[in-house]
């Protein structure tokens, strides 16, 4: 792929970029804000994908053999929306708790897929990463119910601030490039 029309609107990118770091920034000094609204959106989310596969299990799934399993799906999202929606301080503090335990589990299981890889030149680097994510999570439990607080804010700041990097490295190398350069080599 060429950068085509990147090239002529870099600076569109560009600014996408510096305007997804600057969220991103701006995520990091309100991250109980951050953290907070991102699961009172999710919830809203989960309440409406319930309320439509509950609608479309009753007008559009008539002949299906498992529509009452279906409509059953979209009860419970329907009912986690609620929940989350009613609390979203409960809900951050239990999203909050799994992602701790998931991140601890997910490392090891990281570790133990690098030791069965060791003859692969990159298990080091495999090894690290999975010692991070058990390192992180231990953080998110240990200062667990406080790091309900941060820890949800965080990724979601982080996500923003790597995403505008990723823009702008887009553009400026867009920018620079001269024409007929495939986008990603």
């Amino acid at each position: 792929m060429e950068y085509g029309e990147l090239k002529r609107n870099w600076v569109w990118l560009l600014g996408l970029g510096i305007i997804f770091m600057t969220l991103g920034f701006a995520g990091l000094l309100l991250l109980p804000l951050v953290t907070i609204t991102s699961v009172a959106i999710f919830g809203a989310f989960m309440l409406v994908a319930g309320v439509l596969q509950i609608a479309q299990g009753i007008a559009k799934a008539k002949d299906w053999k498992s529509r009452g399993l279906h409509i059953l799906m979209g009860v419970i999202y329907v009912i986690g929306g609620i929940a989350t929606l009613e609390n979203p301080v409960l809900a951050t503090t239990i999203l909050t708790l799994v992602l701790g335990f998931s991140l601890i589990a997910i490392g090891a299981i990281r570790i133990g897929v690098a030791f069965q890889n060791r003859d692969i030149n990159q298990w080091a680097l495999m090894t690290l990463s999975g010692i991070l994510s058990v390192f992180l999570g231990f953080l998110i439990v240990v200062q667990w119910p406080w790091s309900s607080l941060w820890a949800i804010g965080l990724f979601v700041s982080v996500d923003l601030i790597m995403s505008g990097a990723n823009f702008m490295a887009i553009a400026l190398a867009a920018k620079s490039s001269k024409e007929g350069t495939p986008i990603l080599g």
